[in-house]
């Protein structure tokens, strides 16, 4: 085919010779095979192989160490994410809608649509994700309030595999929704998101070490022609005499959507052969037969639609921001929250039972403070620890009776001394800081406001767990 001839509006198939490049036969084969493809075994086995490659990205991320809690709370999450997909489809008449309940799994759904409007298509792909975020952001709030860490871990899981889902990466949520809203426009448009999704999906499976991620980019990479091509297919379909007598009966969905007309058929699979010459097996020349004509239909969502949607996914990445934020000061308020403490009992060097009170913060170690086991108050050695590693060492200083009491000292990464602040029975004293090797004296006002809280505090009342 040159170019003029597309130009011209001229697509190859209008140029073939009147009889049929094949047998009857052989076109009513392929179309019987696309029947076959649709069949209830064939969407079960489609989903399975999904569900199979989440799981297997979320086990390389490490979410089975959680325990068996853990796959169950992935389970839910899964559940969750998948009924809001086939609610959507419901919702708006996709046809053979079915969700697949999966023994220790989860589920997953599937259905058929078209000439549905892409403004649904999009909302359908958005609503597996967002009912999930919003119920993570609901579980950081009753975390913030109670402090339990089994609102914690749940809202991480809704949090990371939504969030994760709306990434605009092939085969995810995302991918789909920026395809449908914007790229499906232009097949050099999709062209280009597709080559450059999947690059960044092999990026971040090397970075974060999940090679299934990066061999899902790759492969994303290698097929990104494919759809392509179909692209290109379906605009000569439309082009041609067959479309264009018939063309009034496809847009008032005269024709069964499940049943592909023979004559519309062959212009189709003469065009699959014209972009994929042979070697094509039967069902490779069948799903790529239904997927044109489920193209040739669908219309782009309006500018208003489109924007109010980019909109909608924007805020929903926003929403777990502002819900952390907003649990931060709940938790503050109520004091438990994200900060975890627990008192424990301890085994002195004289052989003695002593009383400290441990801080978590999500699930690592953040600091200890040795309790009089007779006031309940402070008294004793605080020490802090590096976040990622309990066994280093990133402060220490003391208290007395309540109150902070002799030099706070605070360490870098690599175990110097880069600060010490001196306290007198509560009442700050000095504070010296390393600035580019010297020292400087830091006074009252030069304090960060968080500091000062914290000494007014211990000068208003002694702290301790009796006091809490």
């Amino acid at each position: 085919m040159t170019i003029d001839d597309t130009e011209n509006g001229i697509s190859s198939i209008d140029r073939q010779q009147p009889q049929s490049r094949m047998e009857e036969n052989a076109y009513q084969q392929i179309l019987d095979e696309i029947k076959e493809q649709k069949s209830k075994r064939k969407s079960w086995l489609k989903n399975l192989i999904i569900l199979a490659v989440t799981l297997l990205i979320f086990y390389q991320l490490g979410f089975f160490e959680f325990g068996p809690g853990g796959i169950i709370m992935i389970i839910i999450v899964l559940l969750v994410h998948e009924t809001g997909h086939f609610v959507a489809m419901r919702l708006f008449g996709y046809k053979n809608v079915q969700m697949f309940f999966i023994p220790m799994f989860g589920a997953a759904v599937s259905g058929e649509s078209r000439n549905t409007p892409a403004y649904k298509e999009a909302i359908v792909s958005l609503l597996g994700p967002v009912p999930g975020v919003i119920i993570g952001c609901v579980l950081l709030f009753f975390y913030a309030a109670t402090g339990q860490d089994f609102y914690f871990n749940f809202a991480t899981m809704f949090l990371f595999i939504n969030i994760f889902n709306l990434l605009p990466f092939y085969p995810l949520d995302g991918g789909r929704f920026f395809h449908t809203v914007l790229f499906s426009r232009n097949r050099y448009l999709e062209l280009c998101f597709r080559i450059c999704a999947a690059l960044a999906l092999i990026l971040v499976g090397f970075a974060i070490g999940a090679w299934l991620l990066a061999i899902l980019g790759l492969a994303s990479l290698i097929t990104a022609r494919i759809p392509f091509k179909l692209a290109k297919a379906a605009q000569q379909v439309r082009k041609s005499d067959v479309y264009r007598n018939s063309s009034a009966d496809v847009d008032n969905r005269n024709i069964v959507p499940d049943t592909i007309p023979l004559a519309m058929g062959k212009v189709i699979i003469d065009e699959v052969y014209e972009n994929f010459p042979p070697p094509v097996d039967t069902k490779t020349v069948a799903r790529y037969t239904k997927d044109i004509w489920d193209r040739i239909p669908s219309r782009p969502a309006g500018v208003a639609s489109t924007i109010a949607l980019l909109i909608v996914y924007f805020l929903v990445f926003c929403l777990p921001i502002a819900s952390f934020v907003g649990s931060s000061i709940v938790s503050a308020i109520t004091r438990k929250g994200f900060v975890k403490s627990v008192v424990v009992e301890y085994q002195k060097p004289d052989g003695s039972t002593g009383l400290k009170e441990q801080f978590y913060i999500f699930g690592g170690i953040e600091s200890e403070v040795e309790i009089d086991p007779e006031s309940y108050l402070y008294h004793g050695t605080e020490t802090y620890f590096k976040y990622d590693d309990p066994n280093t060492i990133s402060g220490r200083g003391t208290w007395s009776q309540g109150k902070l009491d002799g030099e706070f000292k605070l360490y870098d990464e690599q175990g110097e001394l880069i600060r010490v602040t001196v306290y007198d029975n509560g009442n700050f004293v000095s504070r010296r800081i390393k600035v580019d090797g010297q020292w400087v004296d830091r006074q009252w006002q030069d304090l960060p406001i968080t500091h000062r809280s914290k000494i007014k505090e211990c000068q208003r009342q002694p702290q301790g767990p009796a006091t809490k």
